[in-house]
């Protein structure tokens, strides 16, 4: 088995109609948690979508089945008895000319980080040939942003990865983390 086949992406995993609400949510949303990074490594705009509201409940469906259907495939990811967890759902825009994150990295890169187990990536729209690809560099692996399409990949430093740029439109995606559970005491 390849590392590759870890990466895994479930085309039209979200309806177009769900897709178009949460760019819509993006683009005239007021009141939520939104950052706007201005530094030379990261240029984007995200937004956290409000947990318990009807939109977030409807983005969690789409994870929880999607995540369901990696651990099928691969169930020695985990093996608790309690569940994944992915409370954070955030939607960004990456402008064309100069926006993303185009440094390669990994999403478990320092102890504040070690609950990560796996990375979901859910793009909103369509991006054309050659550009805006989520690119692995280990894996010489490139998956092509499409409307509804959700990939799934293990977070920690294998699977270093970078948004690459967008020239013709801007690129929306929504994305996360499954993170083992908070753990009790020892016993």
């Amino acid at each position: 088995m390849f590392l590759s086949s870890f990466c895994v992406s479930y085309p039209k995993a979200a309806s177009d109609e769900l897709v178009d609400k949460m760019i819509d949510w993006f683009e005239n949303d007021t009141t939520s948690k939104t950052v706007t990074p201005s530094r030379d490594t990261r240029k984007d705009i995200q937004k956290w979508v409000e947990v318990g509201t009807p939109l977030y409940k409807e983005i969690q469906q789409v994870k929880r089945n999607y995540l369901n259907a990696y651990l099928e495939e691969f169930p020695y990811v985990y093996k608790g008895k309690r569940k994944l967890e992915s409370e954070e759902t955030k939607i960004q825009r990456t402008d064309p000319q100069g926006g993303g994150f185009h440094n390669f990295h990994s999403e478990v890169s320092h102890f504040k980080n070690v609950r990560r187990v796996l990375v979901w990536t859910l793009y909103l729209n369509d991006i054309p040939e050659g550009e805006g690809e989520t690119e692995f560099l280990l894996q010489r692996l490139k998956v092509k942003p499409e409307k509804g399409k959700m990939t799934i990949f293990p977070a920690s430093f294998p699977w270093q990865h970078r948004g690459n740029p967008v020239h013709d439109r801007p690129k929306y995606i929504s994305t996360g983390w499954w993170l083992f559970p908070k753990e009790g005491a020892m016993d």
